[in-house]
């Protein structure tokens, strides 16, 4: 066999080796979504309560994250 229809048969063979489990993976995960066993995400709110201040806080003096400082 010539060398470069090794490469080629090496390279599809890579390929199968990846393709493969991802395709049983998403089949795996088509029958349980049929099933039932997975559902949806909800979506998130669209806004969150107080126009999101509680959220938003990140290291201030009003809230959020101290580190020991008052």
């Amino acid at each position: 066999m010539e060398e470069g229809n090794t490469s080629i048969i090496v390279g599809i063979f890579f390929m199968a080796r990846c393709l493969v489990p991802l395709l049983i993976m998403f089949g795996i995960s088509y029958i349980l979504k049929r099933l039932g066993y997975i559902k949806e995400s909800p979506s998130p709110p669209h806004e969150f309560p107080n126009g999101g201040d509680e959220y938003n806080k990140g290291n201030t003096e009003e809230g959020g994250f101290t580190h020991g400082t008052t």
